[in-house]
């Protein structure tokens, strides 16, 4: 069985009852979310923030540059048009800037690949060149020092059973070409066979890829010879990882279910640890009944990566931080994209909202604060945004408004407990064609 991810999950609208704001607090210290701004843009997908004062946006068919120099008054910059209308992720490194289409391979009206831009001055994007020498459509990429890496995930003996990282050299922007790629059937083929384990996303540092795997886990390549990846870590796998289901029924149940689900994994900025978020969908599909539980965020401890070389499914996780119980009702609570430093991670949920979660003792993560879409939105993806010595959090809005800037406010001494009252939204659609496929 090949699985056609564009087949993937439609629902209906159901009601759903939230909240705007939450806070954590003590008697030493409060922590809450406020809001600070909005910016409005239409179907906002991923966000990536760069110097602090530039936010570039993937929304469908473009890419927006946004300037949040001044959080509480963000102003839209630029508007570059990409390839093709299914542009959901965006990366910049130095003057570069990718803009990644999950459209077909070789489609004329809406084809896969990466278009790359000139941002040396962001506020003035200038289109270099569109990359289409891919097997699949183009989901997730990172592009640092010269290089993207480019998740694709074609299907051959069983659905992304020739998934592999894509590496794309750079150094001249207007002619992009291959130098080096990895696949999972290379090297672990019985994972990429089970045609359940597209490499779903990437996240570069230190000249390691970290690559979510899906039910295969996390893949640590070194990437300092970008033309040679050679894998250094593998971890979080589940132990079926590498069985094929024996019915679609089963397909569904571990596709869609827990365990597993390896979406985004970020290392924070020291290395020491790796956070992989996972992404559920709990309930039914197709007749078929998908397990509860909406996924959570691992944490691993990668200080020492030889020590992670072995059995991918051995290394347990030193720390935990699990999907909100609210807002109640709310269909879909799963992680998804987020921004770890060294001590916090800026956490989005879908309509579970956007929280603030404390990481300096890795082994007890501490929700700090909380929001969620007063008019029901899901959020796609939190990033930090720092101004002077003021932090806030920049979340964007599935097919919403586009991006709201939350400040972090911290105060010390005792504070309110944030128990307001959740307005009642009444019923809204809460999926929507995007979550067709996972994301």
């Amino acid at each position: 069985m090949t699985f056609d991810r564009r087949s993937f999950l439609k629902a209906s609208g159901i009601a759903l009852g939230t909240s705007a704001l939450a806070t954590a607090a003590s008697a030493e210290s409060e922590w809450r979310y406020e809001f600070a701004s909005e910016a409005l843009d239409a179907k906002t997908r991923e966000v990536v923030v760069r110097e602090n004062r530039w936010a570039f946006v993937a929304n469908g068919s473009a890419m927006s540059v946004v300037d949040v120099s001044d959080p509480e008054l963000p102003t839209l910059a630029a508007t570059a048009l990409g390839e093709g209308d299914d542009n959901n992720d965006v990366s910049v490194s130095g003057g570069l800037a990718g803009l990644a289409n999950d459209g077909s391979a070789g489609s004329d009206t809406n084809p896969a690949g990466v278009t790359f831009f000139d941002v040396s001055d962001p506020a003035d994007p200038v289109r270099t060149s569109f990359y289409d020498g891919v097997e699949s459509g183009v989901h997730n990429h990172f592009v640092k020092d010269g290089y993207a890496y480019i998740c694709e995930n074609e299907s051959g003996e069983a659905s992304f059973s020739r998934s592999r990282i894509n590496v794309v050299d750079l150094s001249d922007p207007a002619d992009p070409v291959s130098v080096g790629s990895w696949r999972l059937q290379d090297h672990h083929p019985e994972m990429a066979l089970s045609g359940l384990n597209p490499a779903h996303d990437v996240f570069v540092q230190d000249g390691l890829a970290y690559v979510a795997w899906w039910d295969a886990g996390t893949v640590v390549l070194d990437v300092s010879d970008p033309t040679d990846p050679v894998e250094v870590a593998h971890f979080g796998a589940t132990e079926d990882a590498g069985d094929a289901p024996d019915s679609t029924a089963e397909f569904y149940r571990r596709y869609l279910g827990l365990p597993g689900n390896a979406h985004y994994a970020r290392p924070t900025p020291s290395g020491d640890y790796t956070l992989v978020g996972a992404e559920s969908y709990p309930g039914t599909f197709e007749d078929v009944v998908v397990p509860p539980g909406h996924g959570g965020i691992m944490i691993f401890d990668t200080s020492d990566l030889s020590a992670l070389a072995g059995d991918p499914v051995a290394p347990e996780p030193v720390g935990y931080i699990p999907a909100p119980d609210d807002p109640e009702g709310a269909p879909l609570r799963t992680s998804h994209n987020f921004e770890a430093t060294d001590s916090k991670v800026h956490t989005s949920w879908y309509q579970g909202g956007v929280r603030l979660w404390d990481i300096e003792d890795a082994a007890n993560p501490e929700e700090l604060a909380a929001w969620i879409s007063p008019d029901g939105q899901a959020y796609w993806g939190a990033k930090q945004l720092v101004d002077g010595g003021n932090q806030y959090t920049i979340a964007s809005e599935r097919d919403g408004k586009g991006l709201t800037v939350l400040d972090v406010v911290h105060e010390t001494g005792s504070g309110s407990d944030g128990s307001d009252d959740w307005p009642d939204l009444g019923p809204i659609d809460v999926l929507g064609p995007t979550m067709q496929k996972p994301l």
